[in-house]
């Protein structure tokens, strides 16, 4: 791999992982590399984390919460890296690995609309668990779009068949065959979901050729095109892309909800006596989700559809 191919996938983790927490979880994989213990179990051990996070929450520890947040992110990156170095990638542990940020996620909501419906019974329950509800969704989808954008720009980068339609046309097979069980079910029908979130149109086009014989051809051809066009014609766009593609990971906006915390946490006294504090950092949440997912989206599709326009 070329420093340019290098610099790019490094490009692609959000801003605070590329700081310093895939540096801790590559030193982390390495010690647990000689052991028994399997990429899939940190994938749960992170999603744990992430529950007595939530718990915390809910009591008011909110500095705690933000440690157990912290040490959640490492463990995310951790599984990933470790997958890679004894070559266990695999689409199911993808898929785990997304059930468990759901998992954390959603504890989270749980856990901070109880909270504030416990400590402002004058607020409205209705609207706090609408508000939370809009929330939790806007950031699955930043989740979901960042994982699979990430594979897509990622494959694009090293040159190789789009690791996206592999995985999704590996998933139909299975879901088609036998089932597979529930989790490539669920793999299968969140990165359909995604795939037509993003564009409606690449939807189609790989759900057309998806029992073509030269389907793989295909792929190949058309991650090499978009190569191509990335270092030559569409430079700018793809760089535009890449950057902002890791502004969309959840993994910031849990970053952000934990430095609202950690802020107000500091106070002896409220700030906003008639705000909740967790109201405040959830709605600076959903606020960055909601920017972030619509500039990724915008640069991505700038990109996406120049591509074809050549």
């Amino acid at each position: 791999m070329d420093a340019i191919a290098q610099k790019k996938l490094h490009e692609l983790l959000d801003p605070v992982n590329r700081l310093y927490r895939h540096r801790v979880a590559k030193r982390l994989a390495g010690w647990v590399l000689p052991t028994g213990i399997s990429p899939n179990q940190i994938s749960l051990a992170h999603g744990v984390v992430g529950v007595l996070a939530a718990v915390c929450v809910y009591d008011k520890r909110y500095l705690l919460a933000v440690l157990l947040l912290e040490v959640r992110a490492i463990l995310d990156c951790m599984d990933g890296i470790l997958a890679r170095m004894r070559n266990q990638s695999t689409a199911f542990g993808r898929t785990l690995d997304a059930i468990a940020d759901g998992i954390t996620f959603n504890a989270l909501m749980i856990a901070g609309a109880l909270r504030m419906i416990h400590d402002f019974p004058t607020y409205r329950p209705s609207l706090i668990l609408i508000a939370v509800f809009l929330f939790a969704m806007t950031a699955a989808h930043c989740g979901s779009v960042y994982q699979l954008m990430k594979r897509k720009l990622g494959s694009i980068i090293l040159r190789q068949i789009d690791s996206v339609e592999r995985e999704w046309r590996e998933h139909a097979q299975k879901v088609r065959e036998n089932g597979g069980g529930w989790i490539p079910k669920f793999g299968f029908w969140l990165d359909s979901l995604t795939i037509r979130f993003v564009s409606e149109e690449w939807f189609e086009k790989i759900d057309r050729r998806r029992h073509a014989e030269d389907w793989e051809e295909k792929a190949l051809r058309d991650a090499t095109t978009m190569n191509e066009l990335a270092r030559i014609t569409r430079k700018r766009e793809f760089n535009n892309a890449v950057r902002f593609t890791a502004y969309v990971s959840d993994d910031n906006i849990l970053g952000v909800i934990g430095f609202c915390l950690v802020t107000l946490g500091w106070f002896p006294t409220p700030i906003l006596p008639y705000v909740h504090p967790v109201l405040i950092a959830f709605g600076c949440g959903f606020v960055y989700s909601i920017l972030s997912l619509f500039l990724g989206l915008h640069f991505l599709h700038d990109f996406y559809h120049g591509v074809y326009r050549d």
